[in-house]
């Protein structure tokens, strides 16, 4: 891709902080019309994958530049948007320095307060989510993008897994439930690997994500936008419909 000048790099966070907020805004919306408190998670920013290239150019371009701009800190969400997709591919190791290889100049002008201090600012402003759990109270600043990620790629089989085996529990009334579906999850997590029991602590989040991966094939979940979901996801709610009867 062409490195961006200062001024492309400008319009495009401007132009994509505008979508994105409109975006995030309308989720707002429609989660409050649950009767379950549902947050909005950053990874359901609905962009393309052109949009998402461009999104990520001009995050890199704005760090390289010192990461100081006022414009920078006016047009915020395509950072913290940037941090959720880097807690997508998270694989249970070190996440600052995955980061820090993927964009240049963190080492030097990057800014973890100020990153967690734009999470925060996305719960108060659009209803997103908070961590929980002892995840997040081991690493308050990393628990955010990785909350915020809904489901790392290397948590993804394990999901599976656990519903798959959990089908025959599934019912109507728990899946319109997902803190309570989250719960009855939660407590069958007991063989699984220590990180994936960690994630189920938060049981909402884990309630949230599962049923929308259950959802009616075609439908679309008022929990989370399953559009960003991976194709196993989609692959592996099949099989527990279909098991489940």
């Amino acid at each position: 891709m062409t490195p961006l000048t200062p001024d492309a790099a400008l319009d495009v966070l401007g132009e994509l902080h505008a979508r994105l907020d409109s975006n995030f805004r309308s989720l707002q919306e429609s989660r409050r019309a649950l009767d379950t408190d549902a947050p909005v998670f950053a990874l359901e920013h609905g962009l393309s994958a052109t949009d998402l290239d461009a999104l990520r150019s001009a995050v890199r371009h704005a760090v390289a530049q010192g990461f100081d701009h006022r414009y920078w800190r006016q047009n915020w969400l395509p950072f913290i948007v940037y941090a959720a997709e880097s807690g997508y591919d998270y694989i249970g190791g070190e996440y600052w320095l995955s980061f820090e290889q993927s964009t240049p100049g963190w080492a030097q002008y990057g800014s973890r307060d100020r990153i967690r201090m734009w999470f925060r600012k996305f719960n108060t402003e659009y209803g997103g989510a908070v961590p929980k759990g002892a995840f997040a109270k081991n690493f308050p600043i990393i628990a955010w993008p990785i909350t915020h990620a809904v489901l790392p790629v290397y948590l993804q089989r394990y999901l599976a897994q656990l519903l798959y085996e959990f089908r025959m529990g599934l019912t109507t009334s728990l899946l319109q439930n997902p803190e309570e579906l989250g719960e009855h999850l939660a407590a069958r997590t007991w063989g699984y690997t220590e990180r994936f029991r960690i994630f189920c602590e938060n049981t909402s989040l884990l309630g949230q994500v599962a049923a929308a991966l259950l959802s009616g094939e075609g439908e679309e979940s008022p929990y989370l936008l399953t559009r960003r979901c991976s194709a196993w996801s989609m692959d592996s709610s099949k099989s527990v419909r279909r098991s489940s009867g």
